[in-house]
């Protein structure tokens, strides 16, 4: 994996480094003509039913929106010339229980952090020559370069079943207080986040950072792949820090068909959601298969803990239904079968999205 992980990140530099290559917008720049000012206000609402049991224990049901699936958003942009303003602000609430904490918090507990609008995006930048530069609340590129799971937030998502890793540091959540950088180059897609804060409640501190690489059809057409990693600074007092690294890829085989891949070296901990102190790999490989409205995704994934009795293996089959351009229906199962102690993790479910 390392020395994988060392021959990208040298391909990745070399290209980089070609002379007369242009920039152009960053993943931040919007729709519309940018001389003018815009304000658009979007979102998406979802609610799910869903099942799932562990072990021999009693199965249980749902109906929620437990991954916060549901957003509220406002962005804009206004021209200041040679560059432009953008901002953006995004809210995430659950719509079946009217709270954004996890099903498992008791809101009348006393000391409760019970929210109906948790903030998910937050920032303000400038759209320049040289690409995105900005500050506040964002997905890590770790997060958002090579996330090919469709099934993300909802309860038989691949990072509830180990799949992928979870929390801040992995492929879920945001990174507050942190200065972000977005360009694109021809087919290369650069990103770079950096911790400014020091406040004790950010989820993120100063010298915290996650970056990632990506290349769009440059070797074969239909081929992207690339790099992206997370570093926490500082875990605690004297601890040089520890962090995550990431391969992924993905190819369109054909009209209709495409694998994708992503192999995760974790240290961070809680970014390995079954394993002691976060610490693992998880190899995932899946396809994408379109048949009308209708996109089946099936995907396979092996935990391999520092510890063997921890290792797992997951499988994930979904159905998502374009049922019009704005919305959708999905009918998904997930289960994380563990190779020493024999138990697994089931989840089966539906739920319905509509985007506005």
């Amino acid at each position: 994996m390392k020395k994988l992980y060392s021959i990208l990140m040298l391909v990745c530099m070399t290209v980089i480094a070609v002379p007369g290559t242009a920039i152009a917008g960053g993943p931040h720049s919007m729709s519309g003509d940018h001389a003018h000012k815009g304000i658009h206000f979007y979102g998406q609402l979802y609610l799910g039913f869903d099942r799932s049991s562990s072990g021999a224990a009693n199965s249980v049901d749902r109906l929620s929106d437990n991954g916060n699936k549901t957003r509220l958003g406002l962005k804009f942009k206004e021209s200041l010339g040679a560059m432009t303003l953008i901002g953006q602000v995004e809210y995430r609430t659950d719509i079946g229980d009217g709270t954004s904490t996890n099903d498992t918090t008791t809101c009348s507990d006393a000391g409760s952090d019970c929210r109906t609008l948790d903030l998910h995006l937050g920032n303000l930048g400038l759209m320049t020559g040289l690409g995105y530069i900005g500050v506040g609340t964002y997905e890590s590129p770790y997060k958002t370069m090579g996330q090919y799971d469709v099934t993300m937030d909802t309860a038989w998502a691949m990072n509830n079943h180990g799949g992928m890793s979870d929390s801040n540091f992995g492929m879920a959540g945001n990174m507050e207080g942190m200065f972000s950088y977005h360009a694109k180059m021809g087919p290369v897609t650069l990103a770079y986040m950096y911790g400014l804060s020091e406040k004790a409640n950010s989820n993120m501190q100063s010298g915290d950072y996650s970056y990632g690489i990506k290349f769009n059809d440059f070797l074969v057409s239909g081929l992207e792949f690339g790099v992206s990693a997370t570093h926490d600074n500082e875990v605690s007092a004297g601890n040089p820090g520890e962090g995550n690294k990431k391969i992924f890829g993905s190819y369109k085989v054909m009209p209709g068909l495409s694998v994708f891949f992503w192999d995760e070296d974790l240290e961070s901990s809680s970014t390995g959601p079954s394993f002691t102190n976060g610490e693992g790999e998880i190899l995932t490989f899946g396809a994408h298969y379109t048949m009308g409205n209708n996109l089946i995704q099936y995907a396979m994934s092996h935990g391999d803990a520092n510890l063997t009795a921890e290792d797992y293996r997951t499988t994930s089959l979904s159905i998502t239904s374009n049922l019009s351009k704005a919305t959708n229906f999905q009918i998904g199962y997930a289960r994380q079968g563990f190779d020493a102690a024999g138990g697994s993790v089931r989840t089966w479910g539906m739920g319905l999205t509509h985007k506005f």
